[in-house]
């Protein structure tokens, strides 16, 4: 009897040793013992040593190297067939975090990690360049400071300073411990309209006379954009040749009326944290979402109904239950696993939650024991 292929995730010649286990540990028994030969010679291939691959059968060392000789398996060549199967896997996993970061760019590289069963240092590594879509602290937005503490740092600065530009308000305010001027820009609608709350009407300024045609909500969205596609460079030069390409607010104009691009990508993280999980708490993100093309408008979800999506498609599968192999197998109507991911803080806090610890992966289970 041929063994059979894995119903989702990688196939043979791409698994690690912990998913060759997961694979090996789901066949029937009588399949494990009818094709010993050849699982041993697939279990030594994927990264097990000859004690571990004997372990599973109650064998010796020597007797699996014999084993592996019968197969044409040399022993002493292991090191390279597992050398090869190691790259063949971290090219897989690379494709498969660039692919997630292209569909969830509002991820943190700890969530990307999660997702994927890796670490940061894989994530950050498979991104290259991209990892500057997910490297800015996120939810800013939703901050400790309140609104009135935000005005009161506003006046304390304005009387301390000579200098009132929203740049010389984030130098001082970082001296301060204080949030810069993207959050209380974010949090009243606007530069201007910060300054007015706490205020300091006398020191806003009207840029270029007349009210411009584009609004600040239009520019937000053409950078929101920009972040989101797959793009060589994420730079601030790369997104002026960008807005050029496709008649969009240039670089110039977003550095004028949004601020530096460091506060831009500060917001536009916001936003990509905000859109994921949209549920029409946040005026400014919604009124920037709003005027975004296909930016639908989502359901809040509870971590009860995360957790009722889990159950349901884990009694539609078998064995280990990956994010990956949730996605692939969960219906339309059920919790995207992004969603679940942050409702419950992980995926394994997602599966010990739902009471699935069972379904936890070799590398999960690794995960909840540390």
């Amino acid at each position: 009897m041929p063994v059979p292929m894995p119903e989702t995730g990688p196939a043979f010649d791409e698994m690690d040793s912990d998913e060759w286990l997961d694979w090996f540990l789901r066949l029937p028994e009588e399949q494990q013992h009818e094709d010993r030969d050849r699982l041993l010679g697939m279990g030594l291939t994927s990264g097990l040593t000859l004690q571990s691959v004997g372990d599973l059968y109650g064998l010796t060392r020597e007797r699996v190297r014999q084993i592996a000789l019968g197969l044409g398996v040399v022993t002493k060549d292991l090191r390279t067939l597992q050398k090869e199967q190691s790259d063949r896997h971290a090219r897989r996993v690379a494709r498969h975090i660039y692919a997630v970061s292209l569909t969830h760019p509002e991820l943190s590289f700890e969530e990307l990690a999660d997702w994927t069963e890796t670490n940061e240092a894989t994530v950050r590594r498979s991104l290259e360049h991209r990892a500057v879509v997910h490297e800015v602290k996120t939810n800013d937005w939703s901050s400790g400071i309140s609104d009135e503490d935000l005005l009161e740092a506003l006046r304390t600065w304005a009387a301390q300073e000579s200098r009132h530009t929203g740049d010389n308000y984030t130098a001082w305010a970082e001296l301060h411990g204080l949030p810069g001027r993207q959050t209380p820009q974010n949090r009243f609608g606007g530069w201007n309209n910060a300054l007015v709350a706490a205020g300091l009407g006398h020191l806003a300024k009207e840029r270029g006379g007349r009210r411009p045609v584009i609004s600040e909500n239009e520019i937000w969205g053409s950078v929101l954009q920009f972040f989101r596609d797959d793009l060589p460079s994420y730079s601030f030069i790369a997104y002026d040749r960008y807005a050029s390409e496709r008649r969009l607010p240039s670089g110039a104009l977003v550095r004028v009326r949004l601020g530096s691009w460091s506060e831009v990508k500060a917001g536009v993280r916001d936003l990509l944290r905000y859109a994921a999980d949209r549920d029409g708490s946040w005026q400014w993100g919604e009124g920037i979402l709003d005027v975004v093309a296909g930016q639908a408008q989502r359901n809040h979800v509870t971590v009860e109904e995360a957790v009722a999506s889990l159950r349901a498609v884990a009694q539609r599968t078998a064995g280990p239950l990956s994010m990956q192999g949730y996605e692939s197998a969960r219906s339309e109507g059920e919790v995207p696993v992004n969603l679940i991911q942050r409702r419950c803080g992980s995926w394994v806090n997602a599966l010990v939650t739902a009471g699935l610890a069972d379904r936890l992966t070799r590398k999960g289970r690794a995960r909840l024991e540390c």
